[in-house]
This record gives structure tokens, C-alpha cells and sequence, in this order.
């Protein structure tokens, strides 16, 4: 009798290890699934506010760059009107509309003029957390582009203040009216021939005329038609995260 109540206290006894093991494993398991789900609903919200802000950022840089290609647009005007005084200097054919009102002298030898775009999208951009949407790729290309066309030109505007620098000291060093001239901006006649039929100093504006026209303007022209592309694939993007967004 002894025998069998032992034997029975064993059953007993596996059965609840078996019941408890059971029981802890399920546990354990729920905890798991706790964790597992906080996690997912945190990285959620993550995902979520991360998402929210590269859309307000998104929307940030569209509004900059519009403004950007306005001043750009702005600034090509003003190209075209210094390249007009340049030919009238040069005497070639121009526009005498477009001249630029602060007159052909001090425009030639005293004003260098170059486009002044702040920092603003790249600051934006470089101090952002981004998401891996394709707007915020196509950001990261917009900051590409502005870095390198911001490099180009001050390169060429370096070239350009070393070139009115320079054509101001041969005059300085070589002609007895610059005193006058730089002092009280008058241009009397021995001035207004030398401007007028120097051959070197004509040379020396032919080549101001040629890094303005043909290769400042140039990489402005390229970096408006760029910033125009940036702005309608943005624009196009920004309205489809929205859509997305709403639904």
C-alpha cells in the first residue's frame, strides 16, 4: 500500500513541475510578446515623428529654394543688363534700356557683381536626421548640387575680384588722372579717351565681359534650370507624402 501512495505522490508531484513549467514557459512567453509589442509601438512612434519632421523639413527647403530661384532669377536680370555696359563699353551693339543705372564707369572699374545666396538648405539638411524616403534622397542631391554650384562660382568670383583688382593698378600705376578719378569719381576727357580707346585696358574688359558672360552666366544659367527640376520632382513628392498622410 505503501508502494502504490509513493508511486501516486510521484505522478503528483511530476505532473505539477509538468503544470508549472507549463504555466512559467507561458510566461515567459508573454513577457515577450509585452516587450516585442512595446517595442513595435515604440519604434512606431519613432518612425512616426521622424516621418512628421522630414516633412515639415521637406516642406522648409521647397520654400527656400523657391526663393533661392527668385533671387537667381533676380540676379540673371542684372547679368544681362552688366553684360549690356560691358558691350557699350566695348562698343558693340547693346540695349540701352538694360544699361545699369549706376553708369558704365563705376560699374567697369569699380563693382564686381556676384550672386548672394545664404546657407540656409544646406544648414537645413546637413543638421537633419533623415528618413529613407525618396524626398529626403532627393534632398540629400539638392545639397549635393548647391554645394558644387556654390564652389563653382566662388571660384570664378575670386578670378573676377582679381581681375578688377588687377586692371585698377596698371591704371593706379600708369595714368595721372586716377587720383581725381578715385576720389571724386570725375572722368574728364584724358580719362574718358583712355576708357574708351585703350587697347589694353580694353583687353582687360573683354576679359571681365568674357568670365561674366560666358562663364559666371553660365553656371548661374545651369544652376536656376537645375533648381527648377529640384523644385517640381520635390514639390510632386511632398504632395504625395501628404496624400499618403491624410488617408
Amino acid at each position: 500500500m505503501k508502494l502504490f501512495n509513493k508511486q501516486r505522490f510521484r505522478l503528483i508531484k511530476a505532473q505539477r513541475l509538468k503544470s508549472y513549467t507549463v504555466y512559467a514557459t507561458g510566461e515567459i512567453l508573454l513577457v515577450i510578446i509585452g516587450i516585442l509589442i512595446a517595442l513595435g509601438i515604440n519604434n512606431w512612434n519613432q518612425q512616426r515623428q521622424l516621418e512628421n519632421a522630414n516633412l515639415k523639413l521637406h516642406q522648409q527647403v521647397l520654400s527656400q529654394l523657391e526663393e533661392d530661384i527668385h533671387t537667381i532669377s533676380a540676379f540673371q536680370k542684372d547679368l544681362d543688363s552688366l553684360n549690356q555696359t560691358y558691350r557699350r563699353v566695348l562698343n558693340r551693339t547693346y540695349d540701352k534700356g538694360k544699361i545699369l543705372a549706376s553708369g558704365s564707369l563705376s560699374t567697369i572699374l569699380l563693382e564686381a557683381y556676384v550672386l548672394s545666396l545664404d546657407q540656409r538648405i544646406s544648414n537645413l539638411i546637413d543638421n537633419a536626421k533623415l528618413d529613407e524616403s525618396v524626398a529626403s534622397q532627393k534632398m540629400v542631391d539638392l545639397n549635393g548640387a548647391y554645394k558644387l554650384y556654390l564652389k563653382d562660382l566662388n571660384d570664378i568670383e575670386r578670378i573676377i575680384f582679381t581681375k578688377i583688382t588687377n586692371n585698377l593698378a596698371e591704371i593706379e600705376q600708369t595714368q595721372d588722372w586716377y587720383a581725381e578719378f578715385i576720389t571724386d569719381l570725375v572722368c574728364k576727357n584724358d580719362c574718358i579717351y583712355y576708357l574708351r580707346d585703350d587697347e589694353g585696358h580694353k583687353s582687360r574688359v573683354a576679359s571681365l565681359r568674357f568670365l561674366y558672360v560666358n562663364r559666371y552666366g553660365k553656371v548661374i544659367d545651369d544652376f536656376h534650370n537645375d533648381l527648377l527640376v529640384y523644385k517640381a520632382e520635390l514639390k510632386a513628392l511632398i504632395s504625395k507624402k501628404i496624400q499618403k498622410k491624410i488617408r
